[in-house]
């Protein structure tokens, strides 16, 4: 690795950092560079002797903001009564308001999805009733079409909806694991 490939990893890797505070560890590295250059090293030499571009980053922040990146926050250890009144107060949370709440939300949505599905093949219900009964009747088509409509406008509705319900359903079940491990 040369000097020019070192350098650009390190910065990679640094971009967490302010500006100037980057700008310094590099000049650093690069006064590394300098010196070996100077007393007959090559540059890959020199990248071997500094050590890995990573480990160098990593320590780095570590050193900037006192937080080690692979490691996470210790899980706050509570006395027996305080997990078990955690999980029974989460339980009842669950079961008296969080599940039936979310399952009329989701109740709701497949309602609506199912209303703009139907109202997207009213047509096509039009014309079977056509091809059953041998009658047409324009108003029933017309009326099929403007359903359509509806149908259409309403489908991207769903779909935000749909998203909407899926991140919060996946929030709400991390707040709940969160919540049993004590770190709130």
């Amino acid at each position: 690795m040369n000097r020019k490939q070192f350098l650009t990893e390190v910065e990679q890797r640094l971009s967490p950092l302010p500006a100037e505070v980057r700008r310094e560890l590099l000049s650093d590295l690069s006064q590394h560079f300098d010196y070996g250059l100077v007393n007959g090293q090559s540059e890959t030499e020199i990248a071997h002797q500094l050590g890995n571009p990573e480990d160098i980053a990593q320590e780095a922040l570590k050193e900037v903001t006192n937080v080690d990146w692979n490691v996470s926050p210790p899980l706050r250890q509570g006395s027996f009564a305080r997990n078990l009144f955690t999980f029974l107060g989460l339980l009842f949370l669950n079961l008296l308001i969080s599940i039936p709440m979310m399952a009329t939300l989701w109740a709701v949505w497949a309602s609506l999805t199912i209303v703009a599905v139907t109202f997207v093949a009213a047509p096509l219900l039009a014309v079977t009733d056509y091809v059953l009964n041998s009658t047409f009747y324009p108003t029933k088509f017309f009326f099929s079409i403007t359903l359509t409509g509806m149908g259409l406008l309403l489908l991207p509705g769903v779909r935000y909806l749909l998203l909407l319900m899926v991140k919060g359903t996946v929030r709400y079940w991390k707040w709940n694991q969160i919540t049993l491990r004590g770190a709130y």
